[in-house]
């Protein structure tokens, strides 16, 4: 099925609610307010859909398994009915994930004007010296 482009979606909404954040509260674009966003949405969608993905193979040899051990009673057959609409849910939900994705890593790009990376894992973040320079001090909190 074909989206409309004009047409409002969740995807668009969440883009544009960033896109109003403010993006000018540092020098550095990667730690203002929209810039840590975009990455922080990045990366959770990233990870999310690494792991609808995996959860889905896993549940797909599971329903390969029923079927070809089915004994063909009633037991078996619910079994693998569950196991289908638990596919279909993961599916739908890869979908979503995979669009909303796209549209972050692209806001990414428009917004650093560089394609979005994941960190390899078990890497750790350098710090960097305008964090360590920044004269900048919290407030107290209520």
């Amino acid at each position: 099925m074909k989206q409309d482009k004009n047409k409002p979606t969740v995807t668009k909404a969440v883009i544009q609610s960033i896109s109003l954040l403010d993006s000018e509260n540092s020098d550095n674009l990667a730690y203002t307010t929209q810039g840590r966003i975009l990455k922080s949405m990045c990366y959770s969608l990233t990870n999310d859909l690494r792991f609808v993905n995996s959860t889905y193979t896993q549940a797909f040899a599971e329903w390969g398994v029923l079927k070809e051990d089915s004994r063909g009673d009633e037991s078996t057959a619910v079994a693998i009915s569950k196991k289908e609409r638990y596919l279909h849910d993961l599916e739908c939900q890869a979908d979503d994930l995979q669009e909303m994705k796209d549209e972050m890593y692209e806001a990414h790009l428009k917004f650093f004007g560089i394609v979005y990376v994941p960190q390899p894992k078990g890497s750790k973040k350098q710090v960097t010296r305008s964090e360590i320079d920044s004269s900048w001090s919290p407030k107290a909190r209520k």
